[in-house]
């Protein structure tokens, strides 16, 4: 995790401002830098009120948020103020219960979640909130439930520690729900079925009955995002010394490595799956200049890698991926979606890696591998698109 800029708002008395709160308690619990700016309209309750959050790995320089890797919105007046302030690619969070406007973004990440309706079946309206900050939780993966369950009395005083019972259940509601519909990013629409009380996706109304995602993909897709990935947290250890760079550099891609098999597994079948089994050898091949590196450091030979690696590498051409079975489409868009975030992680790394070294030919792989890796998210992007749009287009959606 680098930086995550979140707006939250909604009416006063929508749980806003608390909302905000548990998010910088439970960041700080797990040792993360933490900022948080109220803002109220001319009426608390009843008015209009939204809240600035920062959570990084990094001090915190302001607290004030431009563009917000994640909105979450709780009415439509905040949906229609705020939604420009996504970044592209980041996420919006909507309470499809009191919000009947319609998102005007195509670039972005929309999760809609019926939460004030939830919270009524759960037995209580006033844990809309904390419904919402369970699907947050679910989709970001920010902080982890337990500190947000251990900041509840810091948020709300040791007199309401009798409420922490249902506000859990309201946490666990909002995460099932979407787990459940197996969002990882897209549009992601979410509504209570009120004849048995269950939440469901809409994505079970789609004309193609099979579309729906199986248990084993549910079960491959978690498998994919629990891929290790790099994070920032561990610089520390990771930059310590040139054998521990090359060290998380092997990781890297063994961990692409087990993406891209899997990922060729789940879209057997199809052109994309042969794609994968590529980039895999290519990892492979990556694998061995890192080896080969590795041994370098090991022995300090002076031995010249960089040039016949850079040659190696250059060679780029478009993948060509074909296109997806139509029952496959929402599994893909899951795949590639994690993908993209495992390449961001990559780039980060291999960027910072060419930077901390001091040994001149470890700095040209690291620049080769990170120009390597932007090149694969292009790749990756640019088909996340392509699928994205025929998927609208086979569910009659149109581009907003």
């Amino acid at each position: 995790m680098t930086t995550r800029n979140i707006i939250a708002a909604g009416f006063g008395g929508q749980g806003i401002m608390a909302m905000g709160q548990l998010i910088i308690y439970a960041g700080m619990l797990e040792g993360k830098h933490v900022s948080w700016l109220p803002s109220y309209g001319p009426e608390m309750r009843g008015g209009s009120a939204n809240c600035s959050i920062v959570v990084s790995s990094d001090p915190v320089g302001s607290p004030v948020i431009s563009q917000a890797t994640d909105v979450i919105v709780m009415n439509g007046p905040s949906l229609e103020k705020f939604e420009p302030n996504v970044e592209p690619g980041g996420n919006l969070f909507i309470n499809s219960s009191l919000c009947n406007i319609e998102p005007k973004r195509d670039d972005i990440n929309i999760f809609t979640i019926p939460v004030s309706d939830l919270a009524n079946e759960v037995g209580n309206p006033k844990v809309a909130n904390m419904i919402m900050l369970g699907a947050f939780l679910a989709a970001t993966e920010l902080v982890k439930l337990e500190s947000v369950v251990k900041a509840f009395t810091k948020v709300y005083g040791d007199s309401k520690k009798k409420l922490l019972p249902i506000n859990e259940r309201a946490l666990a509601t909002g995460i099932d729900a979407v787990k459940a519909a197996g969002c990882v990013g897209g549009v992601c629409h979410i509504e209570l079925d009120k004849t048995n009380t269950e939440v469901k996706s809409d994505y079970s109304r789609q004309r193609q009955a099979n579309i729906e995602l199986s248990g084993t993909d549910i079960g491959n897709i978690d498998y994919l995002k629990n891929i290790k990935k790099y994070s920032e947290e561990d610089d520390e250890k990771i930059f310590a010394s040139e054998m521990s760079i090359v060290q998380e550099a092997l990781s890297v891609e063994e961990e692409s490595i087990k993406y891209y098999d899997k990922a060729a597994e789940m879209l057997e079948g199809d052109m994309a799956a042969e794609t994968f089994k590529s980039l895999s050898h290519q990892s492979d091949e990556h694998v061995s200049y890192l080896e080969g590196l590795k041994n370098v450091i090991s022995e300090d030979e002076k031995v010249s890698l960089g040039d016949k690696i850079k040659e190696a590498l250059t060679t780029r051409e478009e993948y060509d991926w074909g296109k997806v079975d139509p029952n496959k489409v929402r599994l893909a868009l899951n795949v590639f979606s994690i993908g993209i975030d495992i390449k961001n992680q990559s780039i980060k790394f291999y960027k910072k890696a060419a930077e901390k070294s001091q040994i001149e030919e470890a700095k040209k792989l690291y620049d080769e591998l990170a120009f390597w890796e932007d090149f694969q998210l292009g790749q990756l992007r640019g088909q996340y698109e392509v699928y994205r749009d025929e998927w609208w287009a086979d569910q009659m959606f149109s581009r907003l």
